[in-house]
């Protein structure tokens, strides 16, 4: 494990070296950066896991170091790449971004290749762990549930209404990939994917952003698409496509922060919106504030994930004999395992700036919530029974960029 991100890391390395070294024979048009995160978390339960930690120490969850190289072509098209070590078992390293963009005047851009899906606030800074407050962003929105990237292209208008500056960003695309929870890979495919993002920056402080996606998708969970076929064959149909990861998507987005020198205040808020059964309608939303001590900040977060519940088929009879019965509990077993949960959680955290580019961090978040697809997996059967949907998460970490 250590190894593979040791080589990760190396190449990132050698590739920012060589990149420098062209830097000093080119004419500027090459701008190299980058940003890197060392994450320890230690999660205080033995029953389950979340977001990979668990019991152990480990440092390889969020740890990860990239590379950007932006080269301005002409005075109005310029290519930007982002390289992206990662040693997490969900995340590939490699190419993160890849997109050409055109900015004919200081009002418009225009972009096309692979690009960060812009669902929340800070997604285009995500992995940069440098410019936010938290170690880890609230999972309840934050989450690797969803796709962290697509192929497409985006327009941006920017314009000015008195003190407020704000822009308009329509996007298009798909997404063919997988995505990742639970320390497992599934093949996702994201078509006619479309969104509208709308920000604003209201007198210097206050900065708003609203959002909204659709698209549709097909998700192939093997081991459930297998028991679907079985009761399919079994003559329960309605009960098999109860188990389809397929459909269409709308998620809704909205969030607000206010900045002073000393205090800030966010919220952040996502409603998702399926027919599936197996991901219905969740609410989620996280409320923060933090104070400064320069150089040291101080912050508090609560977010919650509200799961609603869909009806389920209930066409498998129960009782009438052994081989019907395991189906039924089957069925049911199923659908508890692979639903989304109810998530609440409190995070207390401390950043320290050393430096104008590097930053130390400590927290501790208090979850409290059932198994599900998107929050706690247990790691035996026992386990799950013994689980009371309580557990703390402890982390520390160093985030700089360059």
């Amino acid at each position: 494990m250590y190894k593979r991100l040791h080589s990760r890391i190396v190449v990132c390395l050698l590739f920012a070296f060589f990149c420098s070294v062209n830097v000093s024979f080119a004419d500027e048009k090459l701008n190299i950066s980058g940003f890197g995160r060392l994450v320890a978390g230690y999660l205080d339960d033995n029953n389950v896991s979340f977001e990979g930690y668990t019991n152990e120490l480990t440092f390889s969850e969020q740890s990860l170091l990239a590379i950007q190289a932006d080269y301005q072509l002409t005075d109005t098209v310029s290519v930007t790449s982002q390289l992206l070590a990662h040693n997490n078992a969900e995340r590939d390293s490699g190419i993160e971004w890849f997109y050409l963009s055109y900015q004919p005047n200081a009002n418009w851009l225009f972009k096309a290749g692979k690009m960060r899906t812009p669902f929340y606030h800070y997604s285009d800074v995500m992995d940069v762990g440098f410019a936010y407050a938290w170690i880890s962003p609230p999972q309840q929105l934050y989450s690797a549930f969803l796709f962290n990237q697509y192929e497409g292209i985006s327009g941006i208008h920017r314009f000015a209404l008195g003190p407020v500056s704000a822009s308009v960003e329509l996007y298009t695309g798909s997404y063919n990939g997988d995505t990742s929870f639970q320390q497992k890979r599934y093949p996702t495919d994201i078509d006619n994917l479309r969104g509208i993002v709308l920000n604003a920056l209201v007198g210097g402080n206050l900065k708003l952003r609203s959002s909204f996606i659709t698209a549709d998708f097909s998700l192939d969970l093997e081991e459930i698409t297998t028991f679907a076929n079985i009761l399919r064959g079994a003559g329960f149909v309605e009960s098999a496509n109860s188990l389809t990861m397929e459909g269409e998507f709308d998620i809704y987005q909205a969030g607000a922060i206010y900045e002073e020198f000393d205090y800030h205040l966010a919220w952040e808020w996502m409603k998702i919106s399926s027919k599936t059964i197996l991901a219905p309608k969740i609410t989620s939303y996280y409320v923060q504030g933090g104070y400064v001590f320069d150089p040291i900040t101080v912050n508090l977060t609560f977010a919650n994930l509200i799961t609603s519940e869909v009806e389920t088929a209930n066409e498998i009879p129960f009782g009438v004999n052994p081989g019907l019965d395991q189906l039924f509990i089957a069925y049911n077993t199923t659908l508890q395992r692979t639903k989304a949960s109810d998530l609440k959680s409190v995070t207390l955290g401390v950043r320290w700036d050393a430096g104008v580019n590097v930053a130390f961090k400590a927290e501790v978040t208090h979850y409290q919530g059932g198994i599900g697809i998107s929050t706690f997996e247990a790691l035996s059967e026992s386990a799950a029974y013994a689980f009371d949907e309580r557990a703390n998460l402890y982390q520390i970490g160093m985030e700089f960029v360059f």
